[in-house]
């Protein structure tokens, strides 16, 4: 028997955004209460990349795939861990933060790695945008040797690029998401909400948004757990 929860935050106007430049507004377009038909609402993202959300290649190059242009089996994960790397400032995440907890994994053939920081705790004030942990370039390279099946990274902060640490940010979107030569591209997901799960996560699925520009957006992330 299945116990799915869901990975990701709830759309509202007070989604956070990366350097706090950005805003989603919801408002009514019909209303049963104002004696219309039905409700309907008008969404407005003024960036795609706010809220839980993945990045795609197309996000960090001019000729990068599109989500859309992905295999749909490429956001299903049956081989997901989760391991805590706490932080309490915007520190850069870096290999040998990531050392002190591998030990904790058990298995090599990870395809969704997810990085619990607690950072969640601090979404709904500044620090949580102005003072945000990041994830070292260094770590593409080392994670794509280590575990040779890895797809995907997601994490309980708000983007890959520490707000403290944005030119090596934009080098780490680069080394995830855009690899020289044949190297895999390893996906995304920035924003999530992992503070619930305090079991084992047996298996994910990811729904992105399929839109034709397709350089990333709002995803639902759905985890079953062992109880």
């Amino acid at each position: 028997m299945r116990n799915n929860i869901s990975l990701s935050h709830i759309i509202s106007q007070s989604t956070p955004a990366y350097g706090n430049r950005d805003r989603i507004f919801i408002r009514d377009n019909s209303s049963i209460l104002k004696g219309e038909t039905a409700n309907s609402s008008c969404w407005i993202f003024s960036n795609n990349h706010i809220g839980t959300h993945i990045d795609s290649p197309r996000h960090f190059s001019a000729t990068g795939r599109k989500t859309q242009e992905f295999d749909v089996n490429d956001f299903f994960y049956d081989k997901v861990v989760l391991v805590d790397i706490p932080c309490t400032t915007g520190i850069l995440i870096s290999i040998e933060d990531f050392k002190k907890v591998e030990e904790e994994i058990e298995r090599d053939d990870i395809e969704l790695l997810l990085i619990r920081t607690g950072y969640e705790q601090y979404r709904t004030i500044d620090k949580y945008w102005n003072d945000s942990p990041g994830l070292a370039a260094e770590l593409a390279d080392y994670f794509r040797n280590k575990y040779h099946k890895l797809r995907c990274v997601g994490f309980d902060f708000i983007s890959l690029t520490s707000w403290n640490f944005r030119p090596e940010g934009r080098i780490s979107h680069k080394a995830f998401l855009c690899p020289t030569d044949e190297e895999k591209t390893i996906l995304v997901i920035e924003d999530m909400a992992l503070a619930a799960v305090n079991n084992s996560i047996r298996s994910v699925i990811v729904a992105p948004m399929f839109v034709e520009d397709g350089n990333g957006g709002a995803v639902t992330v759905f985890a079953d757990i062992e109880k």
